[in-house]
């Protein structure tokens, strides 16, 4: 289906090329971005363009980051991933020249504005906040994975789906929590985010690079990733898309991680015929379950199976109901804010709500997707370190005049649906 002809940026966006490609691979999303980017096969950092191959290798954060993007725009990365000034430092030695072209995205990070205010007050804040916030963090990812493991082993062994459902819970916890992992510098913990049948790696590119950077525009590949089946962008729907989808989303969420592994087996296939060493990983509980127990191999599987099922339904309900998606909140199409106030702090804001039964919790926080609008500025800082940063964020909303909406998860699973069915945009311009 052609979406091009449904949905319109009221950003001034440019229709992304690839977006409606059937895969919806991140490797696609990017080979659209190297079309549309007018970084000339270098990386464009605002209106500059860079050669950072030969940061390829020594780069702090991890390879990914900086072989993924060649050939596209990551000022917001940029902006949003470094919480000192050292990359800022480097840049000026990998200058090539000016871009010839202007950005296709029209966010600003002006130095007096909302968000370089913001994050110059949070980098000050994070220095006096104790480690163990984050250790805290390992210490509940790493049980959830261990509890996981030890539950699939027990479901299979008393051949209890009981306990397999306590199982697929606690999949998808830990998943939830390892989504806090991949976006930081390359570490371990990220890889149990594969153990659900999805990919870290792609995740990179359409959680981090794409979501949380263009977050529900039509570039923002979580909403392309889902249609024509759920449509949350305002524009032409037919009655099956509006309100049976109120119907059929379960049976999405219950199949999201299959439909993600079948995803990453073609995209592996297509590129190089070689599937990566992450994808193989899950498949390691049952083979483990199967020589632990005895039970038929079979029997594992169709354990496995049940327990993936179990696991994507939570990931999905959590996941779709999280932040994004209410009437209120701003999807392309929607009235904007004029250019001189488009500054990127204030468009997450207007692109999110947090959830008062979540925040205030460290567990919540890391297996609910909470604290969600301070995670969306500072994806990189862990989940831990959330809670302790309201104080400061709270005084520059207050000064900056920018709107922190905290409402109920049933408000937001009510809104879900509502936006599901809402087809005329929303005419308020965000204050």
């Amino acid at each position: 289906m052609d979406m091009s002809k449904v949905f319109k940026s009221s950003l001034g966006i440019k229709y992304p090329t690839f977006r409606d490609y059937p895969l919806h691979s991140g490797e696609k999303w990017l080979e659209g971005k190297n079309n549309d980017d007018g970084a000339e096969g270098l990386w464009r950092i605002h209106d500059n363009l860079y050669d950072l191959n030969g940061f390829i290798e020594i780069h702090p954060g991890g390879r990914d980051w900086i072989e993924l993007t060649k050939g596209t725009d990551i000022t917001e990365a940029f902006e949003v991933h470094h919480l000192t000034d050292n990359a800022e430092t480097l840049l000026p030695k990998f200058f090539i020249k000016k871009a010839t072209s202007p950005r296709s995205f029209p966010f600003t990070f002006h130095e007096k504005d909302f968000y370089k205010t913001l994050k110059r007050r949070i980098i000050g804040k994070l220095e006096t906040l104790p480690k163990h916030l984050a250790i805290k963090s390992h210490i509940m990812t790493d049980a959830l994975f261990a509890s996981y493991v030890g539950l699939f082993l027990l479901a299979v062994y008393f051949k209890s789906f009981v306990l397999g459902i306590g199982a697929g819970l606690c999949l998808g916890l830990v998943t939830v929590a390892a989504h806090n992992y991949f976006h930081q510098k390359d570490n371990f913990r990220r890889f149990y985010f594969d153990f659900s049948l999805m990919s870290s790696k792609e995740w990179r590119i359409s959680h981090v690079l794409s979501h949380h950077m263009y977050t529900n525009t039509i570039s923002d590949m979580e909403i392309a990733a889902v249609e024509p089946f759920l449509q949350y962008l305002p524009g032409e729907k037919n009655l099956l898309v509006r309100y049976g989808s109120w119907l059929y989303s379960p049976a999405i969420y219950a199949f999201l991680f299959f439909g993600f592994f079948v995803k990453t087996l073609l995209q592996n296939y297509l590129k190089s015929k070689v599937t990566a060493w992450p994808t193989l990983l899950p498949f390691t509980i049952p083979v483990l379950a199967w020589l632990l127990t005895g039970q038929p191999v079979m029997f594992c599987f169709g354990m496995f199976l049940w327990i993936v099922i179990m696991g994507s339904i939570h990931f999905g309900i959590v996941g779709l109901n999280a932040a994004h998606h209410h009437p209120d909140i701003f999807h392309d199409g929607d009235a904007t804010r004029p250019k001189s106030e488009m500054d990127w702090g204030l468009f997450q804001l207007d692109a999110v709500m947090d959830r008062k039964d979540i925040t205030g919790s460290h567990f919540l926080v890391l297996t609910n997707f909470g604290d969600h609008a301070l995670h969306h500025l500072f994806p990189t800082i862990d989940h831990g370190y959330l809670e302790h940063l309201y104080p400061v964020f709270l005084e520059t909303c207050a000064e900056f005049q920018a709107d922190w909406r905290l409402v109920s998860q049933l408000d937001l699973i009510k809104g879900q649906f509502k936006q599901l069915a809402k087809v005329l945009p929303n005419r308020n311009v965000p204050k």
